[in-house]
């Protein structure tokens, strides 16, 4: 790896390869490129990331209430280990144009590959023995970001010789963003308390979103959401208070928060629920499967009043509630259609009002 220093332009060799972060790489400069193959990792490991009541960011890029040029693409961001304050993404810097701070073609992964020591250690049933990582990205108040074709993916399953994946990350994309948002093709899966979470964020375009709820949830779960991790107020989250405490299906992950905020245009948004409980004593059961069945109550919520909020094509599956908003509450049963049990919304404009 090679750096030159004022405007830090970072070049990778183009060969497959690793790299290990026992503590925050930052990225700090005016002008800061990564070109790099997608082979090639990012991964955090160490005392650092250790504490889920003091998060931290694997790869922090820029400083709060920076601006410059940070453009990523083709990589791959990982944990290797199980590092409960781990925020493996963070994106302060903005910059003075659109696209200036972009990530292209890049991915967060946890489990289910030989490079971490997830895709051995969360065999358990019980996912409190595997808070993985706290967060996968973090777009902050201070960050203006161009995203396209952005895979989040807890393992569902080990694509590398690995055992069981019951494993709890926290939280897949958090967006506090105001100063511009584009998010292009990008899909966050099997999380614990969210896929996507919109808190207080202005000026956000998303399209073509997808998610997938942690398997390890609902009916037969010994943790109900936001178990095993606990809500942080600091990060937004939500705390399913909403919920009956035993109430496995209204107790599984958001597809997507939406808190407050303004200035929302979303596109095209896929949210799917396969499977609920699936754990040793249930994987590949017909019990654990939702084919043909409700599995989950409640596959988004949008709360706090956002303004002037456009929201055109959701589509769920398996779920009873489509979006929890305390006003219309749409339901699968009045907007059939799509991947049955399927519910379609053409138009959500409950908040486009200024």
């Amino acid at each position: 790896m090679a750096c030159t220093s004022s405007k830090a332009r970072f070049t990778f060799p183009r060969a497959p390869a690793l790299w290990e972060k026992r503590g925050p790489l930052s990225q700090v400069r005016s002008n800061i490129q990564q070109d790099v193959l997608w082979a090639q990792l990012d991964v955090g490991i160490g005392s650092a990331f250790g504490d889920k009541n003091k998060p931290t960011p694997v790869v922090m890029v820029g400083k709060p209430g920076e601006t410059g040029v940070a453009q990523i693409q083709d990589m791959r961001f990982t944990v290797a280990d199980i590092t409960p304050g781990a925020i493996i993404l963070q994106v302060n810097m903005a910059g003075s144009k659109p696209g200036d701070v972009g990530l292209w073609n890049t991915h967060v992964t946890v489990g289910g590959m030989a490079d971490s020591n997830v895709n051995v250690a969360c065999g358990s049933p019980n996912t409190a023995a595997c808070l993985a990582a706290f967060a996968m990205v973090h777009l902050t108040s201070s960050s203006s970001a161009y995203i396209e074709n952005m895979w989040g993916w807890t393992a569902d399953h080990s694509l590398e010789r690995g055992g069981f994946q019951n494993i709890a990350t926290g939280r897949g994309l958090l967006v506090e963003a105001t100063k511009g948002t584009w998010l292009t093709g990008t899909s966050f899966e099997h999380n614990t308390l969210y896929e996507y979470n919109l808190h207080n964020a202005q000026n956000v375009y998303a399209g073509l979103q997808q998610s997938e709820n942690a398997y390890w949830q609902g009916e037969g779960s010994q943790q109900n959401a936001p178990s095993p991790w606990t809500a942080n107020p600091k990060y937004g989250d939500p705390d399913y208070s909403w919920c009956a405490k035993g109430d496995q299906a209204c107790r599984m992950g958001l597809a997507q928060n939406i808190d407050g905020g303004s200035n929302l245009y979303l596109y095209g948004a896929a949210f799917w629920t396969f499977f609920h409980g699936e754990t040793q004593a249930r994987y590949g059961s017909p019990d654990s499967w939702c084919v043909d069945r409700i599995c989950i109550t409640n596959q988004a919520r949008v709360t706090g009043n956002p303004k002037n909020m456009y929201w055109y094509g959701i589509n769920t599956k398996s779920a009873d509630v489509m979006v929890l908003d305390g006003k219309d509450n749409p339901t699968r049963y009045n907007h059939p259609g799509g991947w049955s049990p399927g519910g379609v919304i053409a138009a959500y404009l409950t908040f486009q009002g200024a």
